[in-house]
């Protein structure tokens, strides 16, 4: 008997560490109709096509293999609300101050009289106004990037030397690095299956 108790005893204990040993599953997200519902739940009342961002949203967490669970369905609303309130390419005060900084930085680091870059950027782009007058006027990333676009697709040599320097450095309000963006679609191919 008192071996049969033993016996008992140690598989009941290498049971319990077994069981303890065995990482946790993950978790279970909802499927793409209670996670829809679930969005529309917590997205601010007054934003336009909540529909939409909740199929968005949904979808940019199975894309990236993210269950849809309560805490991540939150998780995502919020930081959209606080990064561009729920605008796909909102203002950025003083952009055009910023966008100067950097140009001049990047003149000074190869040694580019900013003469030489003013005189560049004085000339008329494909609107009529030139690229100067354009940086002055930018309010979004996505209007400073079709400047720059606009610029080294016009110069000589532009696409040579410029192309991978485009001073936007990220996709949108939400400050998704183009970096990550690009190894991203590298890795997994959009349309997502």
């Amino acid at each position: 008997m008192r071996s049969t108790g033993a016996a008992l005893a140690a598989l009941a204990a290498g049971l319990l560490l077994a069981g303890c040993a065995t990482p946790p599953s993950p978790p279970q997200g909802m499927g793409p109709t209670e996670a829809r519902e679930a969005l529309l739940r917590v997205l601010p009342r007054g934003l336009d096509d909540r529909a939409g961002w909740a199929t968005d949203l949904y979808a940019a967490l199975a894309a990236q293999a993210l269950p849809a669970t309560a805490e991540n369905l939150c998780a995502v609303v919020a930081v959209t609300e606080q990064e561009s309130g729920f605008r796909a390419d909102p203002a950025v005060p003083g952009l055009p101050a910023i966008a100067w900084k950097e140009i001049e930085r990047r003149a000074d680091a190869a040694h580019v009289p900013m003469f030489a870059v003013r005189g560049a950027l004085a000339l008329s782009s494909g609107n009529g106004r030139s690229y100067a007058e354009r940086i002055d006027a930018v309010q979004t990333e996505r209007q400073l990037s079709e400047v720059f676009e606009d610029f080294i697709g016009r110069v000589p040599l532009g696409r040579t030397f410029l192309a991978d320097r485009n001073p936007v450095r990220t996709g949108g309000p939400m400050q998704v690095s183009i970096a990550f963006a690009e190894a991203q679609v590298k890795q997994r191919p959009y349309p997502y299956e």
